[in-house]
């Protein structure tokens, strides 16, 4: 068994004697004090309530988000706000879907600036005439449909009239030639019929009776549908 270490054991000596003589004096300090002997020590608990855990776990959680939060080293990035479009920014948008959204259409005739204007799509008529400035003086009116819808490309022609009143340009259409009435010199005037074939018309319709239709001289030797179509618009029957 080995011997202690003098040493060690004064020094604790020293040290036990010390304390007792702390306590002694504490003691005695106490009883002159408050006239009784100091109660003995009681161990030390810590007790905690339902709420201060709940407030001290809020505490921490909230520390502990911060931390991880600020070792990201990524910047918060805010939450963009969408506005949803008002009825007046909608009013450019294209009416149909795959229609352009620009229509570039050349007003000319009646206008005070002639020219290319751009519409958007949908556009009508009186709209192009418009952004050309507006209808100039003695312009026809009737000329165009002002209500009509544009398209991409297009030429709007405005007419005039004269100071009568009367459109620039426009005669009283010739009255037509009646097919089964009309003398060899009447027939003469329609493109194509000439003195010939002109006999030859009135000469069948005696044997054959009164054309039914325009398209009724063809049935007359000379007569072929190129010359049917030229006076379409200038016969009758």
């Amino acid at each position: 068994m080995e011997a202690s270490d003098p040493a060690t054991s004064s020094s604790e000596d020293v040290r036990a004697r010390w304390s007792a003589g702390l306590r002694d004096a504490a003691a005695r300090a106490y009883a002159s004090g408050h006239g009784a002997d100091p109660p003995a020590p009681q161990p030390t608990r810590w007790r905690l309530d339902a709420r201060s855990a709940a407030t001290a776990a809020a505490v921490l959680a909230v520390i502990a988000a911060v931390a991880w939060w600020g070792l990201r080293g990524e910047p918060a990035t805010p939450l963009a706000v969408v506005a949803s479009a008002s009825p007046s920014a909608l009013a450019g948008a294209p009416a149909v879907a795959g229609a352009p959204a620009a229509l570039i259409v050349h007003v000319s005739g009646a206008v005070r600036s002639p020219g290319l204007v751009e519409l958007r799509a949908g556009a009508r008529v009186a709209d192009a005439i418009e952004l050309a400035g507006g209808l100039a003086r003695r312009a026809d009116e009737s000329s165009v449909n002002l209500a009509r819808t544009v398209a991409d490309g297009e030429h709007i022609v405005v007419g005039r009239v004269n100071a009568a009143g009367a459109p620039v340009g426009s005669a009283a259409a010739p009255a037509r030639v009646d097919l089964n009435t009309a003398d060899t010199a009447a027939l003469e005037t329609l493109p194509g019929v000439g003195e010939v074939l002109a006999a030859r018309i009135v000469a069948d319709r005696e044997a054959n009776g009164p054309f039914a239709a325009v398209e009724d001289l063809e049935r007359v030797s000379g007569v072929g549908p190129s010359i049917v179509g030229a006076i379409a618009d200038l016969a009758t029957t």
